[in-house]
């Protein structure tokens, strides 16, 4: 991918994340367990511990104050309150205080305690009695899984403070659940500094006294007078620090209490005397990540490769599309940082989700990040950083994460669009194949939307710039990932597109209810439907009279008139096997009813393609089901105005491109052709292909037709005494023109004539210049016929009728007699010096032209360059300089490059039209470049 490493080569994870043995409660550090002995090695072990703890600036900035306040540095701040953001803060920040100075003495030797050492008073870690007073781990009430026997905040502070011995002094307010006062708890605390005094769930501990103590409230306001003493005491003794955390993770569970009461009366008590610490701010997050998943991430220079790479990728791709702040050079540094996950994944994760409450409580960021580095890992997926749209869905660690943030109603939306094989962002994927299946990235863009549709800001979804942020990497073309985004948006069933934004919700979006429908539209609405596109597809231009619906013989009228008729769709044209549809046209075009067709030559059947009919029959399925939906008021209220309009849209959109699609279909010509020497004329197929914007089925078997001169315009006077007509055999020297026109119309040997006057033309042409005369009379030999031969006759003089004759030039000379004027001398010589024949016809040469030259030997093989041809020129040349030397047994082989320059955006379908669905069925393929 542009040269980049995958980032797997150069952050290789932990082995327990690759796996995926890793211990889950290690991304749920618990310090009430910690202080019981309980919990994962990890948090236990303060050796262990403190080998893989990253100090941040703000994390050591906390524990150096902690520190001096324990070592008796008055100026030291006293208490403090934790103010923390997901995973690596706030339970590891207390789990840091509680080894470091709790085991001061054995881990004085470490690299994390010599880092804080040089700046904490005496040059040393103090030792300190550390005291827990977890509000998830303990309960208003003495138990055994308090291992105290304390009843109220103060018997567990005295007991861990000083054993039993301590308890006895604060027993009595203990029993009563009573707070005591600030004097007496400063004479507690002096006894035993320096004291550090560690609270956690705060908030949680103050729900479960509300609970204890029913409605009458005086144990929770016993709970908040003792800890607004224990503050002023904290501060008023020396060598006393007091760390809380005020939040809960759990308050889902007391259903009923006023939680921001309990929270602005806590903060109210902390706020006299706090000192608010952020151990993880903004970017620090990135190391902690690191140090917790990846055994390295490769060195500052791999890094910064990448984050060039991107900077570069959204400057010269995107410009001012994305927000300048991607663009930014300071970008590069956060990206750099970051590595290996994009910067965007981990803002998601703090930000959106950070204010989830199924986030803080299960550390479930942490959690899903090792998740995906596992199943990303295991899939072998080559990316050079982790975006957000690369989070594995499917995978059951990762979906079992989400589900906890954003409910199990979002599952059936996740199965349907983006989880499953079947699901609409996987099809969609597989549909295009090539580089956007090796990416999936019709997925990833759903699962950007996705993970982009929770968390507390006031519009969720993911906007245009962070579906390219979510997905967009060196290499891949902006144009194909708006194309797949745009085309996601109209095919996902549970995705939105609102204020600009993309966002999934747990109801079924306008895709969803129009498939819905789909179902239930009647096969004649269908029909008729196509039955309306179908006949605007092939309107009654010159020189055709033109009809639709030909299921048999019976239904073409045998005409002299040129007709173009549209099978029934009956008859379509399978790629693979076309001889069912060849029979079928033969008999309608060499049979009327029950008899032989007279008209033969007049008669052109064009019948669909099984597959473009398929498309359009489903896109007609479509259409019809969007304008119940448009009509249907009642359901039309259930989505807001933009989604009416964008109903709207997709309406007119539909019934501008049915049209398209059934002119693709109609593809499939078949007119009878040969029939020389007495043989019966067979049945012709030619393939029309691609069309061209705007065109009809009308115009392009017109063009074909003449292109290849089955279909003329204009006739040379010498065709018609020609072999390959074989009209005036050598041995007649006159022919009814009666006959000639009802040749025209009844023989497939014969190219049709646009109209009667392409023959009326020719023959006065003809008389003109002396290639033959008219004689009109009884007989052409009657004595008192009328002959001209060499002179000016009009068209509109010349009339089909029984009488008039086409007489070869000498003859007709003879009848004249000497004193008429001869023919003019250049009109009867070789052809080659009369008017040129008309496309498609060879005037015979006579006796007085020179014997051919014969050809020089040449080359075995050309190449042409031919340069700058413009689109309506293309088939021109293509009849000039290649068929010719296909026509000569060469083998020819083109190659083309196309360059197109449009002052508008090229729609999305007419590329799909071109360079999938139609060089598809040719069994070609092109690689399209953005310029």
């Amino acid at each position: 991918m542009a040269g980049l490493k995958s980032w797997n080569e150069i952050a290789p994870p932990h082995l327990d994340i690759v796996n995926g043995s890793f211990d889950e409660a290690l991304f749920a550090a618990d310090l009430g367990l910690v202080s019981k002995g309980e919990g994962p090695q990890d948090y236990l072990d303060a050796q262990l511990f403190a080998q893989k703890t990253y100090l941040t600036a703000n994390l050591r900035t906390a524990l150096v104050e902690i520190g001096n306040r324990l070592a008796g540095d008055p100026a030291a701040k006293a208490v403090h309150r934790m103010q923390t953001e997901f995973g690596g803060g706030k339970t590891h920040t207390l789990l840091s205080a509680y080894h470091l100075f709790g085991n001061a003495r054995a881990l004085s030797r470490t690299r994390l305690a010599r880092q804080l050492s040089s700046s904490i008073k005496d040059g040393r870690l103090p030792q300190a009695t550390v005291v827990v007073l977890d509000g998830s781990a303990l309960t208003p009430d003495r138990t055994k899984e308090n291992r105290s026997p304390g009843r109220t905040l103060l018997g567990h502070l005295a007991f861990q403070l000083g054993g039993q011995k301590a308890y006895e002094g604060v027993r009595a307010e203990d029993e009563a659940r009573q707070a005591t006062s600030t004097a007496h708890l400063v004479a507690l605390l002096k006894r035993y500094t320096p004291c550090l005094i560690l609270m956690d769930e705060t908030l949680e501990y103050l729900a479960k006294t509300i609970t204890a103590d029913g409605d009458q409230g005086a144990l929770t306001t016993n709970t908040l007078v003792f800890i607004k003493e224990l503050t002023t005491a904290v501060a008023n003794t020396p060598g006393a620090c007091l760390v809380a955390t005020l939040t809960a993770s759990h308050l889902e569970d007391f259903t009923g209490i006023n939680h921001e009461d309990l929270l602005e009366r806590l903060a109210k008590i902390f706020g006299r005397t706090e000192s608010v610490i952020t151990p993880v701010e903004g970017d620090d997050i990135f190391p902690v990540l690191h140090t917790r998943l990846f055994q390295s991430t490769g060195t500052p220079a791999q890094r910064r490769t990448v984050a060039d790479a991107y900077g570069d990728y959204y400057a010269e791709q995107f410009g001012d599309a994305l927000p300048a702040v991607y663009r930014d050079p300071v970008y590069r540094d956060r990206i750099e940082a970051a590595y290996p996950f994009h910067p965007e994944l981990i803002d998601l994760l703090t930000h959106r989700w950070g204010s989830l409450s199924g986030f803080q409580r299960t550390r479930g960021a942490l959690r899903t990040l090792a998740h995906s580095i596992k199943a990303l890992h295991a899939e072998g997926r080559i990316s050079p950083l982790i975006h957000p749209g690369d989070i594995p869905l499917h995978d059951p660690g990762v979906r079992a994460e989400i589900l906890k943030i954003t409910g199990g109603s979002y599952l059936a939306a996740l199965n349907a669009d983006i989880i499953r094989e079947d699901s609409r962002a996987r099809i969609e994927d597989q549909r295009r194949g090539g580089e956007v299946e090796k990416l999936r990235l019709a997925t990833k863009l759903a699962t950007t939307a996705f993970v982009n549709s929770f968390g507390s800001d006031k519009v969720p979804g993911a906007s245009d710039a962070q579906m390219t942020i979510g997905v967009g990497r060196p290499g891949l073309s902006r144009g194909a990932l708006e194309d797949v985004r745009d085309t996601v948006k109209n095919v996902a069933w549970y995705m939105r597109y609102e204020g600009g934004r993309y966002r999934f919700t747990t109801e079924p979006n306008l895709n969803k209810v129009i498939v819905e429908r789909e179902s239930a539209v009647p096969e004649d609405a269908i029909a008729e439907l196509l039955e309306k596109a179908t006949k605007s597809v092939v309107p009654a231009e010159s020189p055709w009279r033109t009809q639709t619906d030909v299921l048999s013989s019976a239904d073409v009228r045998d005409e002299p008139r040129l007709t173009l008729a549209l099978l029934d769709p009956e008859h379509r044209v399978e790629p693979s096997a076309p001889g069912a549809v060849r029979d079928a046209a033969h008999r309608i075009l060499s049979e009327y009813d029950q008899s032989g067709r007279t008209n033969k030559n007049t008669l052109v059947l064009v019948a669909p393609d099984t597959g473009a009919l398929g498309r359009a029959r489903a896109l007609a399925r479509t259409l019809a089901a969007m304008r119940e939906l448009r009509d249907d008021v009642h359901r039309l209220k259930r989505f807001n105005q933009e989604q009416q309009a964008d109903l709207r849209d997709r309406v007119l959109r539909a019934e501008d491109r049915l049209p398209g699609l059934l002119t693709t279909a109609y593809r499939h010509v078949f007119l009878l052709a040969n029939g020389t020497g007495g043989s019966p004329p067979t049945t012709q197929h030619l393939d029309l292909g691609l069309p061209r914007a705007s065109e009809t089925v009308t115009s392009r078997v017109t063009e074909r037709l003449r292109s290849g001169d089955g279909l003329l315009d204009r006739l040379a006077p010498a065709a018609l005494l020609s072999d390959r007509f074989d009209l005036l055999p050598a041995d007649v020297e006159a022919v009814e023109i009666e006959d000639l026109l009802k040749a025209f119309r009844r023989f497939p040997r014969l190219p049709k004539l646009a109209s009667i006057e392409v023959l009326r033309g020719c023959l006065a042409e003809g008389v003109r210049r002396g290639v033959f005369g008219l004689v009109s009379g009884a007989t052409w030999q009657a004595a008192d016929a009328v002959i001209r031969i060499g002179e000016e006759i009009s068209p509109d003089e010349i009339d089909f009728q029984p009488g008039t004759w086409l007489v070869r030039a000498a003859r007709a000379q003879a009848l004249r007699g000497p004193e008429a004027p001869p023919a003019h001398p250049s009109d009867t010589s070789s052809p080659r010096t009369g008017t040129p024949a008309a496309p498609g016809t060879r005037e015979p040469t006579t006796s007085e032209a020179p014997a051919p030259r014969p050809p020089s030997a040449g080359p075995t093989g050309l190449r042409l360059h031919i340069a700058d041809v413009p689109a309506d020129k293309v088939r021109d040349v293509v009849k000039v300089a290649v068929l010719p030397f296909a026509a000569q047994g060469a083998e020819v082989r083109v190659e083309l490059n196309v360059s197109v320059r449009s002052s508008k955006p090229i729609p999305p379908h007419v590329i799909d039209l071109v360079v999938e669905e139609g060089l598809g069925q040719l069994g070609l393929r092109a690689e399209t470049h953005e310029q």
